[in-house]
């Protein structure tokens, strides 16, 4: 009786994440030599705890998600180069390989699939702009996030409208409900 084969994209799928897993194990060891965690998530979170929450976050290695975001991105990258020298080589759609396209067809990075962080600390975040939010200075713009009430510039241009307020209160209520049926 014949051993039955895997499908392709199950052993590709199964891969992914096998190599994220091992990036995360390396990425880990690049931060921080001395710590026996192998979850940047958890790195992260033990890096801002040592510093006393006064680290940038550029300091801090990629969380989970950007970092596989990442890894799919290199790893479309070298299967281009791989195909370099042949004629016409077939190449893979980008999309759902870390990359998407925009309305007028270009690529864009596709940073991360998920939330930067949980809502309650998004609601947190703020900047400390004196008279107008704009880059470098601005932390919320810099995170491309929306300013929040805890600023210290409340008339600003970047300030969430009220429409996605109700947007938002409406999605929350929502998502109580399901959890209760």
């Amino acid at each position: 009786m014949r051993p039955t084969r895997r499908p392709s994209s199950v052993l590709v799928k199964h891969g992914m994440y096998l190599l994220t897993y091992l990036m995360q194990d390396f990425v880990c060891r690049l931060y921080a030599s001395s710590s026996t965690t192998s979850d940047v998530n958890e790195l992260r979170y033990q890096l801002f705890c040592a510093e006393r929450a006064e680290v940038e976050s550029s300091q801090l290695p990629p969380c989970k998600d950007c970092l596989h975001m990442h890894v799919l991105r290199t790893n479309y990258q070298t299967a281009i180069w791989r195909r370099c020298l042949v004629s016409e080589p077939v190449v893979p759609d980008p999309k759902g390989c870390g990359w998407t396209t925009v309305d007028d067809g270009s690529l864009e990075i596709e940073w991360m699939q998920g939330s930067p962080a949980p809502d309650a600390v998004l609601q947190l975040m703020s900047c400390k702009c004196a008279h107008i939010c704009k880059l470098p200075a601005c932390v919320c713009l810099e995170n491309q996030l929306k300013c929040t009430d805890m600023c210290k510039l409340q008339t600003c241009t970047n300030q969430r409208s009220e429409d996605e307020d109700e947007v938002a209160v409406e999605l929350d209520e929502s998502d109580t409900d399901d959890e209760e049926n």
